[in-house]
């Protein structure tokens, strides 16, 4: 499987390969990190000392559901060195700061076998462990060749992703028997991944760690002095858009007109999920004649606005604190979703489109709870925020359901972290015999 896998990669290379070259002259995303994807870094200069535990997240969002377990498995097991691997610049970076034991933090390489398994011989792992269901065959191919032990923590299988996955079933159950332990979301992402070929026996159902998010609420003051940096003034409301795409902007910016007649002081804060998109959205503002600010998450606002893009990383939490009502985006337009616990864990209300397949069990529970709320159109959406902005009453009552959600579904973290370490205490070389 593994000859016909590189074999497909090969002959795809070639063909695609004049594309990629105009790529990376006209783009500079292309080219940026493009060598260490290549498996070629100033990291790997300095040699490891012993043995690791390699943890692999795609980005933001698995970057900090790894944080905690890494701090305890590193805090546990010390005779090993911790390294970490992202999928994306932003990951990566953000990685930099949560996972501070880490010895080396990189861009994981692109999945040709002459990539990656340099990089596994340089990281000298015992154990891999990977968030969610990041499946990169031929990286997991030469982990196991190596004789290291892979496990997967907070796993899970949207519909989409679950259906692709039984096309290529043949070859994909060849990857998930080179896992010896599938810690997942829910019995339904179990199901999944036996279904896919997985060892029912080595699958494990833990709950969903984003649960177990920290709380770091805003205190008045903070939150006082982060309305003067926006310029905002007393009594003006704040809805918050977290994590938009430029395929649904339209369709909130529809709302907010509508918003804007019976509630002519509210505020709009846009946040892009790739600030690389932004100018796409001030070119769509533009075509609509509307006028907005730019925030770059440093500097105070001196004039006044009804919408206001932001240009910044890791100002969604903060921001999202702001709103009276949110919105999480990536559920307008086919994109599966995004996270609507960050808005929740701060009470606030929040609202998302129907394409939530990359967060299925999460849209169950919080609709379930009455804490979140799905609308399909811009008409849905703005008849919504404003029966939300007219009721204090009711936005209260969502803010005290959801905090008594977090506390009904936590503990994730804790029970994946117990299995972890057992697993590693059980298989490792250096910890056998105590």
């Amino acid at each position: 499987m593994a000859f016909l896998y590189n074999l497909l990669q090969t002959l795809l290379l070639i063909l695609f390969l004049p594309l990629w070259g105009i790529l990376l002259v006209v783009n500079e995303r292309f080219r940026k990190g493009l060598l260490e994807r290549l498996g070629i870094s100033e990291v790997f200069k300095e040699p490891m000392q012993g043995p690791s535990i390699w943890v692999h997240a795609a980005s933001l969002g698995e970057v900090k559901v790894s944080e905690p377990i890494c701090g305890e498995l590193a805090e546990r097991f010390q005779r090993y060195e911790l390294v970490f691997s992202a999928s994306t610049p932003v990951g990566k970076k953000q990685a930099k700061v949560l996972i501070k034991k880490a010895k080396k933090v990189f861009l994981l390489p692109l999945d040709f076998v002459w990539a990656v398994c340099p990089v596994v011989r340089k990281c000298r792992p015992e154990f891999f462990l990977v968030a969610e269901t990041e499946l990169w065959p031929n990286l997991f191919f030469c982990l196991r060749r190596r004789g290291v032990r892979i496990a997967l923590f907070n796993g899970r299988i949207s519909d989409r992703s679950f259906k692709r996955y039984k096309i290529f079933r043949f070859f994909f159950r060849h990857v998930l028997r080179c896992v010896e332990l599938f810690l997942v979301q829910t019995e339904e992402d179990a199901k999944r991944m036996v279904a896919l070929g997985a060892r029912s026996d080595r699958v494990h159902v833990t709950g969903n760690v984003k649960f177990d998010a920290p709380f770091t609420p805003m205190n008045a003051a903070k939150a006082r002095r982060l309305r003067v940096t926006l310029h905002l003034k007393e009594g003006e409301f704040v809805w918050v858009a977290g994590s938009i795409h430029p395929e649904e902007f339209p369709i909130l910016i529809d709302a907010f007109q509508e918003l804007k007649k019976s509630f002519p002081r509210i505020k709009w804060i846009v946040i892009p999920r790739h600030l690389y998109a932004l100018p796409q959205f001030e070119e769509i503002l533009r075509s609509r004649e509307l006028p907005f600010s730019v925030w770059n998450g440093k500097g105070s606002l001196s004039e006044p606005w009804d919408i206001l893009l932001v240009n910044a990383l890791g100002q969604l939490v903060r921001l999202y604190q702001l709103g009276v009502v949110a919105f999480v985006g990536g559920s307008l337009a086919p994109i599966g979703g995004h996270n609507p616990l960050e808005p929740l864990r701060y009470g606030v209300p929040t609202i998302f489109g129907p394409k939530m397949e990359n967060f299925r069990e999460i849209r169950e529970i919080t609709l379930k709870e009455a804490v979140a709320f799905e609308v399909s159109d811009a008409n849905e959406l703005s008849t919504l925020l404003s029966r939300l902005l007219g009721d204090p009453k009711w936005r209260g009552q969502v803010r005290e359901k959801s905090f008594q959600m977090f506390e009904k579904y936590r503990g994730a973290t804790k029970r994946s972290i117990q299995q972890l370490e057992e697993w590693v205490e059980k298989n490792s070389i250096l910890y056998k015999g105590g």
